[in-house]
């Protein structure tokens, strides 16, 4: 396989490496190797990462007649029918910035919510735009938190927990049970320390935990689970859990 025409159908499909890899029903680790050359997949797979990007097989082998996939943009105003104003507007927004994209959203959140305030008389909910990471930070026993462009942006409802937070993270595990469930998505506010007693986000030899910090362990709250201890292990706090955060239409 091509892996610069593997990168660049990616890139052009506006998928990050850990979307893509869930587009394909692979892992992480599986998709990145493909990217770097370390693994190559097979015919069947081959098949379907060209119809998850919009390409065709010959493109991602690299053969000389291959013809290069077209914008993604342009795919979908091809496929779907657009103003001219609305064509512009969808161009100038997926040239800005993460952060100028959430206050996009931001913005487009408090006119629709003052919009139907208007039709129905009613107060709207105050909502806050936030990114939360694509990983899943273990109650039970561990995850992968070092991927910088697994991100996502979702809604929430404004409270102080949400206005404090720097990020979200979603809980995988039970370990954690009854203070945080299975699913639940946490706001963190990112700090290099927590006090004993404190639950946080903890990196421990490569993988994230959310846990309570004890004297020189992290504690799980199921009793079912041991004490994780941090003597001699790489470990490092991410930031201290402030509650859980409530997400619109997840």
């Amino acid at each position: 396989m091509n892996i610069e025409n593997l990168k660049r159908a990616r890139e052009n499909a506006g998928l990050t490496q850990t979307q893509a890899a869930q587009k394909i029903g692979v892992s992480d680790g599986t998709y990145k190797n493909y990217e770097q050359g370390k693994r190559e997949p097979n015919g069947d797979k081959i098949v379907t990462i060209a119809n998850a990007f919009g390409v065709t097989t010959d493109y991602l082998l690299g053969r000389p007649t291959a013809q290069p996939p077209t914008d993604a943009l342009e795919r979908l105003f091809t496929e779907k029918s657009f103003s001219a104003l609305e064509e512009e507007l969808l161009r100038k927004y997926m040239e800005l910035p993460h952060e100028a994209r959430q206050a996009v959203v931001r913005f487009i959140n408090d006119a629709t919510a003052k919009a139907l305030q208007r039709k129905n008389g009613t107060a709207p909910q105050k909502l806050l735009v936030m990114k939360r990471s694509l990983h899943k930070v273990s109650a039970g026993t561990g995850y992968d938190l070092n991927d910088s462009d697994a991100w996502e942006t979702v809604t929430v409802k404004d409270t102080d927990d949400s206005r404090k937070a720097d990020f979200l993270l979603e809980i995988e595990g039970d370990s954690m049970e009854t203070t945080f469930h299975d699913g639940e998505t946490v706001c963190v506010q990112q700090t290099p320390c927590v006090e004993v007693g404190e639950i946080g986000v903890f990196w421990v030899d490569g993988c994230g935990y959310i846990k309570e910090l004890g004297n020189g362990c992290l504690i799980s709250h199921n009793s079912s689970y041991d004490p994780i201890p941090l003597q001699g292990t790489e470990n490092r706090c991410i930031g201290r859990v402030l509650g859980t955060a409530d997400v619109i239409d997840d």
